[in-house]
């Protein structure tokens, strides 16, 4: 009994050392197993346990090396933790092994656009588009798109977004995106229709609501843009939208309003003449202004003033309190320093970086002296402030 045991041990060990070794059972599928431990390995990866989703992918390769979503599911990983070069090695792999792959193709392409390559990242978008049974062709122009602009190909992106939206009508990140590209170049009007495309297929949201804000102001639509600000306000009143909202709001120029002061009553002189009016403004050294029809108050007395029209915009406030408040907030201004330049980074776009800066697009665009369509590129110092303020 005990022989037959060993026996049976010895056997097991073996069948563990031949698979350990690499020496895999007639009945073991590699390939489907591979796959498993590929799946396995991007949850990880998606869950923030690299540790984890490196060993299973890993262990994808030790099981399929020639798989090309093995170095596929490797190249990702590696772009995930910033290896470029591990990553463009895996990348070209998983391409030679498998080179009509057009979900690879397109993920190259995109990998390709981060490290600056607008050119070759285009080849291979173009390569997955082309693919005939490629059902993502909506996603890869939308990559496109995005790549395009953060190379300051502002009209390729609008082109490339429009494929994708031939593509999937519906898809509301695509009407979204083409909506804040036409805002950027001022097409208003296309802007308008893309975003009430985007309203049927989306709900109303903080970003949609801004948008029809951008759109209504541009085309001068004051009354229209008040009313898309008060459904921001009360709708999300904590969004940061909302918040730029008010402070935008609140440096709009307000009206003048003239005000005139109520007359005092005053128990008139006996007999005041124009003379004597004249006589006594000359012996106080007073200097009035006439009112505009040429008419002259009658005063109570020597130290009373005539009564005048205010421009509350042009008042000038001798409170002691308000003189404070006004001392403090120069104050403040001045020890402020403002950020001079942006250095923009991927999937930046001048539109964005308005909002984010509270600058003017169109005084983004003078500073920068930039084209009318506000291409910028990855890298480029943008100025946020006038010329005078430049320094290198």
């Amino acid at each position: 009994m005990r022989i037959v045991m060993l026996v049976t041990l010895l056997w097991l060990s073996g069948c563990v050392s031949e698979n350990q070794g690499g020496n895999f059972s007639a009945e073991f599928d590699q390939n489907e197993a591979a796959k498993t431990r590929i799946s396995l390995g991007l949850t990880y990866l998606k869950n923030g346990n690299y540790t984890q989703a490196k060993m299973n992918l890993d262990k994808a390769l030790s099981f399929a090396p020639r798989l090309a979503d093995s170095h596929y599911g490797l190249a990702y990983y590696y772009q995930v933790v910033g290896e470029v070069e591990r990553a463009r090695e895996a990348y070209e792999t998983a391409m030679s092994l498998a080179p009509r792959n057009a979900d690879i193709a397109n993920s190259y392409g995109a990998f390709l656009c981060q490290q600056g390559d607008y050119e070759e990242a285009k080849t291979f978008f173009l390569q997955a588009v082309n693919s005939k049974q490629y059902a993502n062709s909506a996603a890869t122009y939308e990559n496109m798109a995005l790549c395009a602009q953060s190379q300051g190909q502002g009209e390729d992106a609008i082109e490339y977004l429009n494929s994708a939206l031939k593509h999937q009508p519906g898809r509301a990140k695509t009407l979204f995106i083409l909506t804040e590209m036409y805002v950027a170049t001022e097409q208003y009007d296309l802007a308008e229709q893309t975003l009430r495309k985007y309203e049927k297929v989306a709900r109303v949201s903080p970003d949609s609501l801004w948008m029809a804000i951008e759109i209504a102001t541009g085309k001068g639509d004051i009354l229209t843009a008040n009313g898309y600000g008060d459904m921001l306000l009360t709708m999300y009143p904590d969004s940061p939208l909302t918040k730029l909202y008010i402070d935008r709001q609140q440096k709009l120029p307000q009206p003048v309003i003239k005000v005139k002061t109520k007359p005092q009553q005053s128990v008139k002189p006996d007999t005041v003449s124009v003379a004597d009016l004249q006589a006594s403004t000359e012996s106080s050294n007073a200097v009035t202004t006439p009112a505009a029809d040429n008419t002259v108050a009658k005063p109570e007395s020597a130290d009373s003033q005539p009564t005048v029209v205010t421009d509350i915009a042009n008042e000038t406030d001798t409170n002691t309190d308000d003189a404070a408040d006004a001392e403090s907030v120069a104050e403040d201004a001045v020890a402020a320093e403002p950020v001079k330049f942006h250095i923009v980074q991927p999937k930046e776009n001048l539109y964005r970086l308005s909002l984010k800066y509270n600058i003017k697009l169109d005084t983004l665009k003078a500073w920068n002296n930039l084209d009318n369509n506000g291409s910028i590129k990855i890298g480029t110092k943008l100025w946020l402030v006038p010329p005078a303020e430049q320094t290198q």
